[in-house]
């Protein structure tokens, strides 16, 4: 079976770059009968950022794409790569596409490409776009071979439109180097993503202001780069917490820097799965996330591995960071549960999943 990955950019350091690695590596890991290409549709980067190996990788183009998402700026570059991307499929056959989200998907569908091959791969919650736009997408997708969605709320909202066999869910893989039960003594705490609006880091900036009042000895290290990366080094900056939150930028070995940490925060605005909470997880570190759609709330389990709060009450945030802190036993026992608790997204597990839709 020949297998497509459609992308915008795979150069960038996203959770979707990293969900695409982590599957191909699986894939190809588990069964010799697939081949497998990534097809960018930009290049914004000379480096990969997630290892891609014994997996061919074509750029549709060399133009940059790094743009605010949804800004015009971005949507014109993906909108003027159509005729390219038509002429790519009507050259190379594959039988089975994956749009790595909406926006590829769309792309593939004005290119003309036979959307009986695509299968339509989100990767945010249902309600992330206005309700235009998920008329559009309703109607694509109902061309599309199948939709995979990675939470069990998305999978409810899209059965009201489709039969139910249409819409698979798979949340996705958490594949580490190993399991990791960390000490949790360092007063550290740890948040990574891209930096953009969606993940909420000038809230995380409010909310280790609260910290800090009572605990001005605790740092919180924000791993990542992005569009908004200036917007956040100036918020903090203002908020003269410059010598608290700290952007430490990229990172090649996302474990070792998440074992240096005692707990990893999530701020997010929205996520489509909130993967890495579950990375986090995987090295022994217990979670405090908003309830914010849709996976945090299929991760997070308050008590047990770590504490879901109410969506973007940073008081809340605030105080459950200072509970983990004033509590090391109970945030240890939580550590050690976070590692059992995310087993279940295993690579292999995950993968098996695919495996069924494949056949």
């Amino acid at each position: 079976m020949n297998i497509c990955f459609f992308i915008d950019d795979i150069t960038h350091t996203g959770g979707i770059e990293r969900v695409t690695s982590n599957l191909i590596s699986q894939f190809l890991k588990d069964r010799n009968d697939l081949e497998i290409e990534i097809v960018s549709q930009f290049k914004s980067g000379e480096k990969l950022w997630y290892p891609f190996d014994n997996c061919a990788i074509k750029f549709l183009s060399e133009k940059n794409y790094d743009a605010k998402p949804h800004s015009f700026r971005r949507m014109l570059k993906m909108f003027s790569n159509v005729f390219t991307v038509r002429k790519f499929f009507k050259e190379n056959h594959y039988d089975v596409i994956i749009g790595q989200s909406f926006p590829n998907v769309f792309v593939l569908y004005l290119a003309g490409v036979d959307m009986s091959r695509v299968i339509a791969t989100e990767h945010v919650y249902y309600d992330y776009y206005n309700s235009l736009i998920k008329k559009i997408r309703l109607h694509i997708y109902k061309r599309c071979k199948k939709i995979t969605v990675l939470t069990s709320l998305d999978k409810g909202c899209y059965d009201k439109h489709f039969a139910l066999e249409h819409t698979v869910l798979i949340p996705n893989p958490v594949v580490v180097p190993e399991y990791y039960h960390s000490s949790l003594d360092n007063k550290i705490a740890i948040a990574m993503g891209r930096i953009q609006y969606q993940k909420g880091f000038d809230t995380l900036v409010d909310v280790f202001v609260l910290v800090n009042e009572k605990y001005p000895d605790w740092k919180c290290y924000i791993y990542g780069d992005g569009n908004y990366r200036d917007e956040i080094g100036n918020y903090i900056k203002e908020k003269g917490m410059q010598d608290v939150v700290i952007l430490k930028g990229r990172t090649d070995n996302v474990p070792i820097a998440m074992r240096e940490a005692s707990m990893f925060v999530l701020s997010s605005r929205f996520e489509g799965f909130g993967m890495v909470i579950a990375e986090a997880m995987t090295q022994g570190l217990p979670a405090v996330s908003f309830d914010c759609p849709t996976g945090p709330s299929d991760i997070v389990k308050t008590d047990i591995n770590g504490i879901l709060v109410e969506n973007q009450n940073k008081q809340a945030l605030a105080d459950a960071i200072c509970y983990m802190i004033e509590h090391p036993e109970e945030r240890k026992k939580m550590g050690l549960k976070a590692v059992e608790s995310v087993k279940d997204f295993a690579g292999d597990a995950i993968a098996k999943k695919w495996y069924q839709l494949f056949d």
